[in-house]
């Protein structure tokens, strides 16, 4: 019946059916043709709505809310222009800052996508204007958007936490130096191509009055990160409670401190958040019942038979999973992976000394990947269409930037310290 659900699985995706029902279909296919199938019906309907009733799920929708209404409100400007001013000076230095405010931005807003759409509107013109190249440029924001995706509040950490039974706000901190490696790595990359080739021939001077005015009107915005990450991991509210609290405070930024948010653009979020909401909660249902045909019919069971011959230690078995994230990502969007291996692969993970929470890193730090890997990445889409340009063009100069991110990932995965060290220090671990 396994066979029967893989087969079901590549004819759909084959014909362009939605993400969401292959998955649902797929699992159905396999019941059906199983012994009694028709009796396991109900229990699919019925794991659809337990894969849906965790309380903790409604942070997606609220941290979805939140980084609409910071998007909207031009909060990604006061945020380019600190970075701009304290390292965009020099050769390479705009696009350093850009890393650096994406980062700075997905701690506020929780949404790569977002980041790519919001830092692109600002910093597009000013990188033409610097010499840097149209496609450079496209696939410098792309990969600078995926790399804060490690960076709290993000829906994948949240999903992690929830399907592999781990803290999230472990998790949270875990993914902050990562975050860090991953940034450092590329705005080294940029800056050494900017360099050896020309771009960035601006120079801005330094003024510590013009780096003052900039921190304290980014220092509200600031403020958000330090409320929301230093709540959680303080142990003062849970996330799901801190994505209330950054909708309320997003909304004071937008509309008492920054007034940069109108009624209308506030009203649009609502359709917004309910698409974006609607159709990862789809998947996240639908996943759950591909993971109950998955489990009925023992694949968890073989697929650690075949591990333990083929990867019996860490390190192979780290290469595997990493690998199998990366081929996986290739073909389809990795949070349907995300629902149905990190239950699987967890305990396999456990049993071989890694710890879970690292384990969940590196898998986000693969997701990270491939949000600017063609030729499904959503942040590399997002990125082409705020520049206005074909992803062909954007190919060559973001292969190096992938490179770079796919070397992090491994120096991540193979010295789990960088991750556990945040966790540990605040004992949010054993």
């Amino acid at each position: 019946m396994a066979i029967a659900i893989g087969i079901a699985w590549l004819l759909f995706m084959y014909i362009g059916v939605p993400i969401a029902f292959v998955l649902g279909a797929s699992a159905m296919v396999g019941v059906l043709l199983a012994p009694d199938g028709l009796d396991l019906l109900p229990a699919l309907v019925e794991q659809m709505f337990i894969a849906v009733s965790s309380f903790n799920f409604l942070a997606i929708p609220l941290f979805i809310f939140a980084g609409g209404v910071l998007a909207e409100g031009g909060i990604a400007k006061i945020l380019m222009d600190l970075a701009s001013i304290t390292i965009g000076r020099g050769r390479g230095g705009l696009g350093a800052s850009i890393v650096m405010s994406a980062m700075l931005f997905h701690g506020i807003s929780g949404s790569s996508s977002a980041d790519a759409a919001a830092i692109g509107k600002v910093t597009l013109p000013t990188l033409r204007a610097q010499g840097y190249p149209l496609p450079f440029s496209v696939a410098l924001l792309a990969t600078a958007g995926a790399t804060g995706t490690l960076i709290p509040p993000t829906m994948d950490l949240i999903i992690i936490g929830i399907v592999g039974n781990m803290s999230i706000a472990g998790l949270f901190s875990a993914g902050i130096l990562p975050a860090c490696v991953n940034g450092l790595g590329l705005m080294a990359l940029v800056v050494y191509i900017s360099r050896r080739r020309g771009y960035g021939n601006v120079t801005i001077p330094f003024a510590w009055r013009k780096v003052l005015l900039a921190l304290l009107k980014a220092v509200p915005a600031l403020s958000m990160i330090a409320i929301i990450l230093g709540g959680i991991l303080g142990g003062v509210f849970t996330p799901t409670e801190a994505s209330s609290i950054a909708v309320f405070y997003g909304l004071f930024l937008a509309f008492v401190v920054y007034r940069s948010l109108t009624l209308r653009q506030f009203l649009g979020l609502f359709r917004t958040t309910i698409e974006i909401s609607g159709m990862v909660l789809l998947v996240i249902a639908m996943a759950a019942m591909l993971g109950y045909a998955l489990t009925i019919f023992q694949v968890p069971v073989g697929l650690g038979r075949l591990l333990d011959t083929l990867a019996p230690d860490k390190i192979l078995f780290l290469l595997f999973v990493q690998a199998c994230f990366y081929v996986i990502g290739m073909c389809m969007d990795t949070v349907p992976a995300i629902l149905i291996l990190i239950p699987i692969l967890t305990p396999l993970a456990i049993a071989r000394g890694i710890e879970p929470i690292h384990f969940g890193i590196l898998v986000e730090c693969n997701v990270a990947l491939h949000l600017a890997c063609p030729p499904v990445g959503n942040v590399l889409f997002t990125a082409c269409a705020v520049g206005n340009t074909p992803l062909e063009l954007v190919i060559k100069p973001i292969l190096p930037m992938i490179g770079i991110l796919t070397v992090t990932m491994l120096i991540i995965t193979y010295v789990p310290d960088i991750a556990m060290y945040l966790p540990r220090l605040l004992k949010l671990v054993d």
